[in-house]
């Protein structure tokens, strides 16, 4: 086999039972255990992700061992990094999902790389990452491990300070990238390697030297989306099967204030509409049916996601797609009839709030008749719509709550979810905590009218009362599930159902007295309606973790 320069680690979910056991271990109001109890299923006894338990009852129906899971749309970052090296001129692979894909990363490591990158998007911890560092000395002892990605962006937003040395120190990396976009520093740290040069000094890579992280000069980087575009004629179909994400722009051209991720991603940069049909082409030739564009705001510019519609109904390839959706963009009808003319099949809504003042105070721009009407032009077309609720921002009280209630009631969008809101302290809002009151951050809050524990209580007076809605849980899932399970066999009419028993099962065993009766016809309805859905078989077996 030819030597690799290097292989790209994706995704690593880590284990559900530690994070079981951290959420239990954070108290019975903290936001971490309510999100918890409204995730996972239980199967013979055992606590399962909800995609693994949806597979565990699969397999009992079948007798084979699938392991459905959203890593089998491959790691965006994977990909894309992977195909910003082949660029460069470096031979590169990537995989997709740590624990599902064990074989082949031996196979891969067993072939030399130089360099062994680890991408952490998604990551708020350095949990994920000691695993797979550890696999990749065992099998690879001579490679260099090099860790980027927003975990080590955000570590270094105050500097290489005591905490930042101390979580290196714990991840045992050979080197860090620090940036928040950080391709031409891999290619740079690759080349490096491969010529036997040190890598201490290179732009945006932190090094130990001596008993100290030192990063050489931190340039900002400006790499083209045009230039990275990805030939997705290099990749395989069973690599990247019926359902794929890709990316028409970076960062986000809007303010949120409880967001800092345009601060650290700068101004909003997009490709060309022939870049985005170049790639379409060669994803329908591989075989590619569901479209996931992670642009942040994909219909921001309206003209230009106008002009992304119609080359999609030009091109007549046979894609359908989703994305994320502002509604408060979406200004007219012809907005939303080339949405569903080209294909779109469901869209991800960053409500977060059903209140005005409470939308004002996130600075969302975005009007309360915006959002129901773009709620109601969506549903007319069939899109499916999910609504993602944000409970505590400072401001929210019990009416600002039901206020939200109420709307997600009378608009009535497919799927919809509440969390506790998340403090950042790098968000804008933080720049006020003085005059909100804000006092400390992540999943442990206070505010002058709302503290984290009341925001986790009223996400469950929320699962009771929306009615109009069906819940979608979190972890391994979310709304990005939905093209997955499409590719696999899947459709949404089918998930509903599942997903109605479930929040059931979610009532009774959150009662004080759970009826076991009645839980256990319950699971038994689950069980037969997961059963009838036919699917394809998965890439991923249990039995390859």
């Amino acid at each position: 086999m030819e030597p690799l320069d290097c292989v790209v680690i994706g995704y690593n979910e880590g284990d559900f039972q530690e994070y079981r056991a951290i959420c239990e271990g954070s108290g019975a109001w903290s936001p971490t255990q309510q999100i918890y109890s409204k995730e996972y299923l239980e199967v013979d006894g055992r606590h399962y992700s909800f995609m693994d338990g949806l597979s565990v009852l699969r397999n009992r129906a079948t007798g084979r061992d699938d392991r459905y899971h959203v890593g089998e749309v491959h790691n965006l970052a994977g990909i894309y990094l992977s195909n910003f090296l082949h660029k460069a001129g470096f031979t590169a692979e990537a995989v997709s999902l740590f624990s599902a894909e064990l074989e082949r990363l031996t196979d891969l490591l067993g072939r030399g790389p130089a360099v062994v990158a680890v991408t952490t998007t998604f990551y708020v911890n350095i949990m994920p990452v000691l695993p797979v560092i550890d696999f990749v000395r065992e099998h690879a002892p001579d490679a260099h491990i090099v860790v980027g990605g927003p975990l080590v962006d955000n570590l270094c937003l105050d500097g290489l300070d005591g905490q930042a040395q101390d979580m290196m120190d714990a991840m045992g990396a050979d080197s860090y990238i620090v940036e928040s976009q950080g391709e031409a520093a891999l290619v740079e740290l690759v080349a490096a390697v491969k010529q036997g040069r040190s890598v201490d000094g290179l732009a945006n890579v932190i090094t130990l030297r001596g008993e100290k992280w030192l990063s050489g000069p931190r340039t900002p980087e400006a790499n083209s989306v045009d230039h990275a575009s990805i030939n997705w004629s290099a990749f395989s179909p069973e690599l990247i099967g019926r359902t794929a994400q890709t990316r028409t722009a970076r960062s986000c051209a809007f303010k949120c204030s409880f967001c800092d991720y345009p601060q650290r991603a700068g101004a909003l940069t997009t490709s060309s509409v022939d870049t985005v049909r170049h790639e379409l082409r060669q994803m329908a030739e591989l075989g590619v049916k569901n479209l996931v564009f992670v642009d942040d705001t994909f219909n921001v510019p309206p003209k230009r996601f106008k002009e992304i519609c119609r080359m999609l109904i030009e091109e007549d390839l046979g894609l359908n797609w989703y994305s994320y959706f502002r509604c408060s963009n979406a200004r007219d009808q012809e907005t939303f009839d080339l949405a569903a003319e080209s294909g779109c099949r469901g869209v991800f809504l960053g409500i977060e709030s059903g209140d005005q003042d409470i939308l004002a105070a996130m600075n969302k721009l975005a009007q309360d008749a915006q959002y129901r009407n773009g709620i109601a032009e969506l549903k007319k077309r069939g899109i499916t719509t999910f609504a993602s609720i944000i409970v505590g921002f400072p401001g929210e009280n019990e009416t600002t709550v039901q206020n939200t209630i109420d709307f997600l009631n009378e608009t009535g969008p497919t799927f919809w979810r509440a969390q506790a809101w998340w403090g950042n302290p790098k968000a804008p809002v933080y720049q006020r905590k003085e005059i909100h009151g804000i006092k400390g951050e992540a999943y442990n809050w206070s505010h002058r009218t709302m503290d984290s524990a009341e925001a986790a209580r009223w996400c469950d007076v929320m699962f009771d009362k929306v009615t109009e809605s069906t819940w979608l849980p979190l972890y391994d899932f979310d709304f990005w599930a939905l093209p997955y399970l499409d590719g696999m066999g899947m459709k949404v009419d089918e998930l509903l159902p599942i997903l109605r028993i479930s929040q059931e099962i979610m009532r009774e065993r959150g009662r004080a007295v759970p009826d076991a009766v009645r839980l256990a016809a319950l699971n038994d309805s689950l069980y037969k309606t997961v059963a009838a859905v036919g699917m394809a078989p998965s890439r991923f077996a249990f039995g390859s973790r």
